[in-house]
């Protein structure tokens, strides 16, 4: 449970498709739930944990909430449970927390953030050309929800 931002963040990873069948790039999202605010994201062309600990890094940084006892949670995949992502964790400050085994639905906001990527109308249904053009969707549909994100807020 969070009751203000920066105390519980969750993130995971998700395909995003290439023009030919069979390849795709991986989208890496760290997101806070109280705010639903997109704190970290990246595309990259394999799932790897040194890619999650910088990612992870960068963000506590840019919210400031290094060694504040923020807690993140995610899956038990590979680059989640990575022996890079532990230690970045640990240097941070951050505190573990990952869902049950075989639950796939421990991990609401992170998925229910990728549903909506994927369901924008935007969204390039016959996937993309490259790794630099899936950066740049991804970089405006997130400046996208974090503007939406910000008026709601402020509309509250």
């Amino acid at each position: 449970m969070a009751d203000d931002a920066n105390q519980v963040w969750t993130w995971d990873i998700s395909h995003l498709p290439g023009k030919v069948k069979g390849h795709h790039y991986y989208l890496y999202i760290i997101l806070d739930i109280f705010s639903r605010k997109i704190v970290g994201v990246e595309v990259h062309d394999q799932e790897l944990g040194e890619y999650a600990a910088e990612l992870l890094q960068r963000a506590t940084w840019s919210e400031k909430c290094v060694n504040n006892d923020l807690v993140l949670h995610s899956d038990n995949s590979a680059p989640m449970r990575s022996f890079t992502m532990r230690a970045k964790m640990q240097d941070l400050g951050v505190i573990t927390s990952y869902s049950r085994p075989r639950v796939s639905n421990d991990n609401p906001y992170s998925e229910s953030l990728f549903k909506t990527v994927k369901y924008c109308p935007q969204w390039p249904v016959d996937g993309f050309d490259n790794i630099e053009e899936a950066r740049l969707w991804v970089d405006k549909f997130s400046v996208g929800i974090t503007l939406s994100t910000s008026i709601v807020a402020l509309n509250m």
